[in-house]
């Protein structure tokens, strides 16, 4: 791998997306390697950009990480049950195959075990068996970073930590950029306040990096910089996100959260933001996304709670 492959993959793997798609772009003759995470960027914006994916993934040999892409983004554009059952002849096909970096069929338990766990409780359990199994044997850090943001997702933080500690993991991670990523979120979810301060470095350092300056890592800074205190940075950096993309989902509800804090610019030429538009944004943008299903299962206990109390009176 040569410094450019590192470089793209690197800020992919960081979430910057954008400067991804952006490096790519300026090279004559891209590898095969490369052509594949730049489709993967694609899938991964906020909304998934579908038709550049395709596009992409249709200059390529049909080989295993092709397919599985290709069925990731057919499953994006709605036609789920045919990329599911894609998917499944895909990974009975795969069998032992791709637990060795580089190998071919490398990015195939990555993405079933993503649209299992996109099709809810019934094949989640599954999912995590397969992305387990590409950790467990394969020391692939893009399916763990994937395990680890489902247990965050699932307000499951301690399970995350747990897993990025274990020996069978900090043997093959090896201090990594993406580890320390990782262990960044994992530090932001569960604390204290020494690990708040110690995730915000790895932000700050990814945010240094060439093309490292993605809404995905401003995203991070924000919430670093929430959890000590600091608020005047921690909105300046969900400002910062939006202006980059006024649809990223954690951004907006960074944002939400952050509102209060928040002075508009005299004599701005756009229109202020508000915490009820970036709320509305959210709900249109991405409806489940963990913000608005937590703020939702409050709302409920609450009118529980409330009904019970109206009837005691």
């Amino acid at each position: 791998m040569d410094d450019t492959d590192y470089h793209i993959i690197n800020l992919f793997q960081n979430g910057s997306y954008r400067a991804a798609l952006s490096a790519f772009s300026a090279l004559d003759s891209p590898s095969p390697l490369l052509t594949l995470y730049a489709a993967r960027s694609h899938l991964a914006l906020s909304p998934p950009a579908i038709a550049p994916a395709q596009q992409l993934l249709l200059s390529l040999p049909p080989t295993f990480d092709t397919r599985a892409l290709t069925s990731l983004a057919t499953y994006l554009s709605g036609e789920k049950e045919e990329a599911v059952g894609e998917l499944e002849e895909l990974l009975a096909e795969l069998g032992e195959s791709g637990l060795k970096e580089g190998e071919e069929g490398r990015f195939v338990r990555g993405v079933v075990g993503t649209v299992w766990i996109l099709e809810g409780e019934e094949r989640r359990e599954e999912g995590v068996e397969v992305l387990r199994e590409a950790v467990e044997l394969g020391e692939d850090q893009e399916c763990l970073g994937l395990l680890s943001h489902l247990y965050i997702s699932l307000a499951q933080s301690p399970s995350s930590t747990s897993l990025l500690t274990s020996p069978t993991v900090t043997a093959f991670t090896s201090d990594s950029l993406l580890s320390q990523l990782l262990s960044a979120r994992s530090n932001l979810a569960t604390g204290p306040r020494s690990k708040y301060e110690q995730a915000y470095y790895v932000y700050e350092e990814i945010k240094g990096m060439q093309g490292g300056r993605g809404e995905a890592t401003l995203a991070g800074v924000s919430v670093a910089q929430a959890a000590q205190g600091r608020w005047e940075e921690a909105v300046q950096a969900a400002v910062e996100g939006l202006e980059m993309n006024p649809n990223h989902p954690t951004t907006l509800a960074n944002f939400v959260a952050l509102a209060r804090y928040y002075t508009p610019q005299s004599g701005a030429e756009t229109e202020p933001l508000t915490a009820e538009g970036a709320f509305a944004k959210l709900q249109q943008t991405e409806p489940l996304h963990p913000f608005l299903v937590d703020l939702a299962e409050k709302e409920l206990a609450f009118d529980v709670a409330a009904a019970k109390f109206g009837l005691a009176a």
